[in-house]
């Protein structure tokens, strides 16, 4: 078997290189720190600028939409580190073995930084190094040991040292600054000064190559361009033979001999404890891994859910806004309110509307209605109902009936409809000036665990029931020619839906007091038309028509992209002019979403400015005390902290994740298993 290309000198007796056993480690430090150089371009740099740039609670963070690179490139990048971690971890404990077999540390050394593979050349001052005397292959030697080990180093300091830091910074004992500092600033004056010799080294050994190309050659046409001799040829290829019937050691002695850089021989001993602490490092490196894969695949992973809630969160909420503005045209029509009848008397009024005639329980967090009447709205006892109409129609077509009339059976049912047990109760909350819906529907304080997820929908099949049941009496009332009353009825239904439009904290409140406006309006028209008021129907016709006009001119459009929305939520929250349940809504979404919306958050927290929105959206949404507790749910956005200690996977994310009260960390309780 012959020697490779690095092995033979041209000269015969020169020692093999790389000594027997030690040629899996050569050029292994430069391996490293290449690896941990493209570690640190894809994983640690990028990173490192979206975790220390703060652009505000209200962000993706740096990159904006393009937040999906970071996580590719962190992908890419992890993969890198890890390599260069198993393959630094291996280095070390070949490197230790070749210790414990004899080999000097100074020859080891000197493998691990021949990535050139001509350390032998430099060594035994053959081929381009034979111009240099012993002092300046003794120098060369050590500044290529001294740059492979500054440039591996430099290479394993960027992840370890920025996963490190991940943990001090989530506990605030490091802040962006000092972050960007100890990951940079060592990993930087290692490649400085590590670079910087290996140009210093590859100078000299430029200089050197360039002189020994430029001797005579002898090739028999005079050609200055250098050319191996006879001589010399047949000397390498005799070394080349003797190579090939030599022992594969290379060596009679069991403990190869080596050389200190110059050529010179030196003993095979080492250090005691030397291939100890190399059998440690590369353990070291393991443990190292297991420190630089945590934080990405935590935080990398995380970095998506706030831009990707942030998508779903934007649904189109300027339909609200135009329903808003058509039912405008009905807002003067509305029963005057009486100053008697407080906000928290209607909470109550519509808590019990909302049960009645229903059988079930109120759920976690729910008053119980007083009083709770059985008796539906609208008769149901199996019996055919005789205006062949659906109660969910009767907004459009029950006041047009009245006016070609009623049979006696029909006005028979009607009175029914308009008898039951609530109707005082219905004009009782109509007369209300504002409506308190929380002190009514909720008990406070909530109990442990709910949600605002969880929290119970509010049931308003009922309060449908009882605005068509009161369209009825109207009909019936008209139909008797009892035209004021029937007037007075349905401007009732009017304003029980404006108070559900207007004071109504969440969306489903308003849209049923939209829903409400609308069929009361509908059959408002109807009565001015069938009792020939001409001039009262073509009056609010035209105000329907304007609320149309202006509902269509003041439609918001929202800003396509996703950042440009998430900027945008927290001017919405506060934005008086806005439906109050979605400006609720916004609020619930960038609570929930808000700790996690970009990397620098999810390491850092929210800060004053996210602490002085919440104040300010406090004060624009929370109109009466009862609702304090529903803003504290609120804060917490949809799902909540979740109830009992922390599980494995919010531990794990807790170490690189700020853990306050509005952190990323508290969603993680909700989306954990029970027994990790």
């Amino acid at each position: 078997m012959t020697q490779s290309g690095e092995e033979r000198f041209g000269e015969a007796g020169l020692p093999r290189w790389p000594p027997p056993g030690l040629e899996r480690i050569q050029g292994d430090l430069f391996s490293v720190a290449s690896r941990g150089a493209l570690a640190g371009t894809f994983l640690v740099l990028p990173l490192l600028f979206v975790v220390t740039r703060d652009g505000g609670f209200a962000t993706l963070g740096p990159l904006a939409d393009a937040w999906w690179v970071t996580v590719a490139l962190a992908t890419l990048g992890l993969a890198f580190a890890l390599d260069a971690l198993a393959y630094a971890g291996r280095t070390f404990r070949r490197a230790g073995q070749a210790l414990e077999t004899g080999h000097d540390l100074a020859t080891v050394l000197q493998v691990l930084s021949d990535s050139k593979r001509d350390m032998g050349f430099l060594r035994a001052g053959a081929r381009y190094f034979s111009d240099l005397d012993v002092a300046d292959r003794e120098a060369v030697a050590r500044i290529r040991v001294f740059s492979a080990v500054l440039l591996a180093a430099a290479g394993l300091w960027l992840p370890v040292a920025f996963s490190l830091g991940l943990l001090f910074a989530a506990r605030g004992l490091l802040s962006p600054l000092e972050l960007e500092f100890v990951t940079i600033i060592p990993g930087v004056v290692g490649y400085l000064f590590g670079g910087a010799a290996y140009l210093i080294e590859e100078r000299r050994v430029r200089r050197a190559r360039k002189r020994w190309y430029a001797q005579a050659g002898s090739n028999g046409s005079g050609s200055a361009r250098h050319r191996l001799g006879a001589a010399e040829a047949a000397d390498f290829s005799s070394s080349d033979s003797s190579s090939a019937d030599a022992p594969s050691s290379g060596s009679s002695s069991a403990a190869p001999s080596s050389s200190d850089g110059t050529g010179r021989e030196t003993g095979g001993t080492s250090s005691v404890g030397t291939p100890r602490l190399l059998r440690r490092a590369g353990v070291a490196m393991a443990v190292a891994a297991l420190v630089v894969a945590l934080p990405v695949l935590t935080l990398v992973p995380a970095s998506a859910v706030g831009p990707v809630l942030s998508t779903v969160s934007a649904p189109a909420f300027e339909v609200y806004g135009a329903r808003a503005a058509r039912a405008e045209a009905f807002r003067s029509y509305a029963v005057g309110g009486d100053p008697s009848v407080t906000p928290q008397q209607a909470g109550r009024i519509l808590h019990a509307l909302t049960f009645v005639s229903s059988g079930e329980e109120v759920g976690p967090g729910e008053r119980a209605p007083e009083p709770r009447v059985a008796e539906p709205w609208v008769p149901d006892d199996g019996a055919t109902n005789p205006l062949g109409l659906d109660p969910s129609f009767w907004g459009d077509s029950l006041m047009a009936r009245a006016g070609r009339g009623f049979s006696e059976e029909e006005m028979s049912y009607l009175a029914d409809v308009a008898t039951h047990p609530m109707a005082d109760d219905f004009s009782r909350l109509a007369r209300a000036t504002a409506l308190d819906v929380a002190s009514g529907r909720w008990e406070t304080p909530f109990p442990p665990g709910l949600t605002m997820a969880t929290l119970p929908v509010p049931r308003f099949g009922q309060l449908r029931e009882a605005a068509n049941a009161r369209l009825a009496a109207a009909a019936h009332a008209t139909a008797e020619g009892r035209d004021d009353e029937a007037d007075l009825i349905l401007s009732e239904v009017l304003a029980v839906g404006f108070l559900l439009a207007d004071d109504g904290p969440t969306l489903i409140d308003n849209l049923v007091g939209y829903s409400i406006i609308e069929t009361g309006g509908a059959a408002l028209q109807d009565l001015y038309r069938i009792t020939g008021r001409a001039g009262a129907s073509a009056q609010l016709s035209r105000l329907r028509q304007v609320a149309d006009r202006t509902s269509a001119m003041v439609s918001t459009r929202y800003p396509e992209s996703t950042e440009a929305w998430v900027r945008l939520l927290p001017d919405l929250v506060l934005d008086t002019t806005l439906v109050r349940g979605v400006r609720w809504e916004y609020f619930i979404n960038l609570a929930t979403i808000a700790p996690c919306l970009n990397v620098n958050r999810m390491v850092f927290g929210t800060d004053e400015a996210f602490d002085a929105f919440v104040d300010s959206a406090r004060v624009s949404l929370v109109r009466f005390p009862s609702e304090e507790p529903l803003f504290e749910l609120a804060r917490s956005g949809w799902i909540g902290a979740g109830e009992g200690g922390p599980g494995v996977l919010e531990r794990l994310a807790g170490l690189y994740m700020s853990t306050g009260e509005n952190s990323c960390v508290r969603m993680l309780r909700q989306v954990q298993g029970p027994d990790i």
